[in-house]
């Protein structure tokens, strides 16, 4: 059964749904966690999700590599061991002063290691359907879940990430879960951005949301073209990329369904971020691996800045791997 608009639509901790999930198929969610705020909001935003879907949540700890010298490699393996029981104790303790919703966490998971390696491999044996992570960490390792940990999560992970904006400890209190009246989708028009429509449509299902169509003609031309030219190359751009966009709405998108259409001019990451705050969106879903002439802005620099910097929270979804949308649940969606 879809969500309504009136309820999960707020996706807010506490909104549960029993039985039958319709097309999101969401069992087995992993959340790293460091124990710093950021990570928290990544657990809550987390559980929100399982609740809403009726899936349970592993949640994983990397201690990463000694950066103190003195303990030499011979006591390497010692202090790994006692700093990963030290980690299995804080996790307890911290699912314990959960409550009733700790409930829906499965697993406690410590590993030793680089979190950009770990994390993925943990999502690998766990058989996990989205890793749920978030940004801007204020950890005082480095590196544990900062930016470019979050970023290289995206680019090894077997699975769909969900990136949210993460907090500091100087905030007077963490954001409030966004809702999901809007999902924001950024296509370049090739086979793997589909996929990011597909599960931009199950997820606008879902929760009655209005559905956020975007293509970002990039203004990056060569130097040796003149003005009039850039002019003309950019309008007849906008042209074949508003065709594309009314093609792809009516080919792609189901008739039922709330859809907005709109090309966009510039710098793909700044102009999508801005794009989702000026419509209130509650998530942006991008895709991996595109062929046409974004493949480097959506999966390369673009993908990176919008994962390190959206101010909402980020869907990447892959090329191949294990799906939570599988595309057999999908009428007109087959098609993608």
């Amino acid at each position: 059964m879809n969500a309504s608009p009136d309820s999960s639509a707020d996706f807010a901790p506490g909104f549960s749904r029993e039985g039958e999930a319709g097309r999101v198929h969401l069992h087995q969610l992993l959340v790293p966690l460091d124990f710093t705020a950021s990570s928290f909001c990544a657990y809550h935003y987390a559980m929100a999700l399982a609740e809403c879907f009726g899936g349970e949540l592993s949640l994983l700890h990397v201690v990463p590599p000694s950066l103190l010298p003195e303990w030499g490699y011979a006591h390497l393996a010692r202090r790994d061991e006692q700093l990963k029981a030290a980690a299995r104790h804080k996790l307890e303790g911290f699912v314990r002063a959960q409550g009733t919703a700790a409930g829906r966490v499965k697993h406690l998971l410590v590993r030793a290691g680089e979190p950009p390696l770990q994390i993925p491999e943990a999502a690998r044996e766990q058989a996990i359907d989205l890793i749920v992570i978030a940004t801007h960490g204020a950890s005082i390792v480095p590196h544990c879940l900062l930016g470019n940990t979050a970023e290289q999560v995206v680019r090894r992970a077997h699975c769909p990430v969900w990136v949210v904006p993460g907090i500091t400890a100087n905030d007077d209190a963490p954001p409030a879960l966004l809702p999901l009246r809007r999902i924001l989708v950024a296509t370049d028009f090739s086979a793997e951005s589909c996929k990011a429509l597909r599960y931009g449509i199950a997820l606008a299902r879902e929760f009655g949301a209005t559905l956020h169509l975007v293509h970002v003609v990039p203004t990056v031309l060569p130097a040796d073209v003149s003005h009039l030219t850039t002019i003309l190359q950019e309008g007849a751009m906008k042209e074949s990329a508003a065709r594309d966009l009314a093609r792809m709405r009516a080919e792609k998108v189901p008739a039922d369904l709330p859809v907005v259409t709109k090309v966009l001019c510039g710098n793909p990451f700044f102009e999508i971020d801005k794009e989702a705050l000026r419509i209130c969106a509650g998530l942006i879903v991008v895709s991996t691996h595109g062929h046409t002439g974004l493949r480097y802005l959506l999966l390369g620099c673009t993908a990176q800045h919008v994962v390190q910097h959206a101010s909402v929270p980020v869907l990447v979804v892959r090329e191949a791997g294990p799906e939570f949308v599988p595309l057999a649940e999908h009428g007109k969606e087959n098609s993608l």
